[in-house]
């Protein structure tokens, strides 16, 4: 590993970031759970799943490995470093995205005290099935052992791989001890604590900016709730002028008030403000379905998906202002209105409209 240097290591952040989005670290006990539970596959699954990879594992537990790229292997080909795990990737994987990927079998062949080490086992098994992903896309680097380590830790297993890189062992043997140490991955200490801190930064500037714009998105989802109780309102308060209008047509009206009178008595008057109301009530439940599926949870960052949001910001901000332009249109024909009639008339038509308040 002497060539890679942290220049090295920073661009492929930055390019695989670029690609894949980073995602916040899964919780340990969604996989450790699992496996101290004796389901082995099922914690190769939530793996996978978290990966992005909607694949079918065939797991087998074995102690004779094919090949020896993996692990250090005896002259029999078996492993000597303790954990081993081997997934195959076959010639016909399917595109990533595609139903075909959907329930595609991936044979997992694990042997070695796995069990005893969990977060090591579990390091292993996001490196592996990172190969699977970046094989999925065809990614150019899909068989750089660099840029496999580094995906998983962008995906998500930055916690787990940090705890599980190295295995310590101590050995007694009377009256002294035996200590050593495996290490997993393809990078030394300092590449690996580098990477970890770069991508660390990464994720916290990724969440504060997500965070941000999601905090002005809900703002423009109350103001907009609020702008529609206060339109609701006010047509409510319309429609009960134009009533006590009719019980009284010989009451006394300003001159200059006669044309909205007449106005506000055409059958399409009330309508228009009405589906105005309806339009807003039906868009205010799809903005708030829409948030709450796309984007009140979220522990994957990608710029699409902070682009999408800010995107959903912005013609929120444009639906709440459509709406206090014609929430003024109907607070002036309402101050017209109430023109025509005594201070305990409009006292009463408030204590109307107060309950709906």
């Amino acid at each position: 590993m002497d060539r890679i240097d942290n220049k090295y290591i920073s661009d492929a952040i930055d390019e695989l970031v670029g690609f894949f989005g980073i995602k916040e670290s899964i919780p340990n006990e969604t996989v450790l759970r699992p496996l101290r539970n004796d389901k082995t596959k099922e914690c190769i699954e939530k793996i996978a799943d978290y990966l992005g990879l909607p694949i079918a594992i065939n797991l087998t537990i074995s102690n004779e490995f094919e090949s020896r790229d993996l692990v250090t292997t005896d002259h029999a080909g078996r492993a000597t470093a303790g954990i081993t795990a081997q997934v195959s990737i076959p010639s016909q994987l399917p595109f990533y995205g595609t139903s075909a990927l959907q329930g595609f079998p991936i044979q997992v062949k694990v042997s070695g005290d796995y069990q005893r080490h969990s977060e090591t086992f579990v390091a292993i098994m996001a490196h592996e099935l990172s190969h699977v992903l970046l094989h999925s896309l065809w990614h150019e680097e899909k068989n750089n052992e660099i840029y496999t380590d580094l995906a998983a830790m962008i995906l998500g297993f930055s916690e787990v791989i940090n705890i599980g890189r190295k295995v310590v062992e101590t050995e007694n043997y009377g009256t002294f001890s035996q200590t050593s140490t495996a290490t997993y991955g393809y990078l030394s200490d300092k590449q690996f604590l580098f990477a970890l801190n770069g991508i660390k930064k990464i994720l916290q500037d990724r969440t504060t900016s997500w965070n941000d714009l999601k905090g002005k998105t809900l703002k423009k989802l109350a103001t907009y709730e609020k702008q529609l109780h206060l339109y609701r309102k006010r047509l409510y308060e319309l429609n009960k002028f134009i009533k006590y209008l009719d019980k009284n047509p010989k009451r006394k009206i300003r001159k200059e008030d006669v044309p909205k009178v007449v106005e506000v008595h055409d059958p399409n008057y009330i309508e228009r403000f009405a589906s105005v109301l309806r339009n807003n009530e039906k868009k205010l439940k799809e903005v708030e379905s829409l948030y709450s599926d796309r984007f009140k949870h979220s522990h994957h960052y990608t710029t699409q998906r902070l682009d999408s949001l800010r995107m959903f910001c912005e013609n929120l901000t444009a639906l709440v202002s459509d709406l206090i332009s014609e929430s003024d249109l109907l607070r002036g024909d309402v101050a017209i209105l109430r023109r025509c009639f005594s201070f305990f008339e409009r006292l009463k038509v408030n204590r109307q409209v107060r309950p709906i308040g």
